[in-house]
């Protein structure tokens, strides 16, 4: 399964394949599914019943802290690649990646340093003694056989005489592609979607799961510069907040730092509360990208993890997770905890009647 285009409900199938023992071995790329995937969609509880979990991560996130095998690719400013934009500009487009910086984990010897996941997958079959047919021993060359393709089509953004010419054209431009080779084809309409009727459980309030500007859906946590990186709204930085109807936060007694126990059918997590006008009385908002029991230690055991809880939904047409599916119930542990955040920590200083500043030496004092 690609974790890019594989829907939440493949998710779902893909979970049962491995229950079912179909799944001998799973590896897994750039992609947290421990904490990314909701408790209820059984992801976890699946994996065990794999014998062999490989991670390429270059970090130790949840998923790769539970991997059997940990081969860390490079980073992908150390790679080559190649890339076909989805959704595409109209016309035969190709995207070349290559190095700008020596890996900073460089190779040395067959266990020591990273390499790219192009060749991690080449020196395998090898040891395997699998013929693959591939045209080149490195992923490196198999870049460059693709190119050579194009060279040889003799159309396109890049020309030359020589393929060397051409290669260095496309590494300049960063891909290569040919305007007049355009999709003529006339897409088909797309089918009128029924909405069906929203079906939410007792509970009282909609969760609404949100992503921050700082670690996101939770790539960034392992760094403190993004963890420090304030909410543009809240200012709140390096932990789990609930944001609540300020209103409903005064009928319920609750105000900002109070440690609120939010409970779903799925389980439970517990966040500090951070009253806000612009929530609706019904709905709570929570961010997402916390709550690692891994990934070093800017990440790990901060917060809490909000994608735990949601309910196991997908939508009807398209299989996605039905990201606002879910309803909790709200409750104080009567703990507190100060909210770390921008907004409010400089004070103001004093003025006089005619708003001028107010200067006090230690003599005044």
């Amino acid at each position: 399964v690609n974790a890019g285009v594989a829907s939440y409900a493949e998710w779902h199938r893909l979970a049962e394949e491995m229950n079912g023992g179909g799944v001998q071995a799973l590896m897994v790329r750039d992609a947290d599914l421990w904490h990314g995937l909701p408790n209820a969609a059984g992801f976890k509880r699946a994996s065990f019943n794999v014998p062999l979990i490989v991670s390429f991560s270059g970090l130790m996130d949840d998923t790769t802290a539970m991997s059997d095998l940990v081969l860390p690719q490079h980073n992908y400013l150390e790679d080559w690649g190649t890339d076909i934009p989805d959704a595409g500009p109209g016309f035969q487009t190709v995207g070349f990646q290559q190095p700008v910086v020596r890996p900073f984990f460089e190779a040395r010897g067959e266990q020591l340093g990273t390499r790219g996941l192009g060749d991690i997958l080449l020196q395998v079959a090898q040891r395997m003694q699998l013929d693959l047919g591939l045209p080149g021993e490195t992923f490196k060359e198999i870049v460059q056989d693709g190119a050579r393709q194009l060279f040889d089509e003799n159309r396109g953004s890049v020309k030359a005489s020589t393929f060397q010419g051409f290669w260095n054209g496309v590494l300049q431009r960063g891909g290569w592609w040919d305007t007049s080779a355009r999709e003529t084809r006339v897409p088909a309409p797309l089918p009128l979607v029924e909405v069906p009727k929203a079906s939410f459980g007792g509970r009282e309030f909609y969760l609404m799961p949100f992503a921050t500007t700082g670690i996101g859906d939770g790539r960034g946590a392992a760094l403190p510069w993004m963890q420090s990186t304030p909410d543009p709204i809240s200012t709140a930085t390096w932990q789990t907040w609930v944001e609540i109807n300020m209103r409903k936060a005064e009928e319920l007694d609750i105000s900002e730092g109070d440690v609120i126990r939010i409970t779903s059918d799925a389980g439970s997590i517990e966040a500090l509360a951070y009253p806000h006008p612009g929530v609706a009385p019904n709905v709570v908002s929570v961010p997402v990208g916390q709550g690692h029991f891994a990934g070093g230690r800017y990440a790990k055991d901060r917060g809490a993890n909000v994608y735990s809880i949601l309910e196991a939904s997908s939508d009807r047409d398209t299989g996605a997770l039905a990201w606002a599916a879910t309803k909790v119930d709200i409750v104080k542990t009567g703990k507190w905890i100060r909210v770390p955040k921008f907004e409010n920590t400089v004070s103001e200083p004093p003025r006089d009647e005619e708003q001028l500043i107010i200067k006090i030496t230690p003599v005044d004092t």
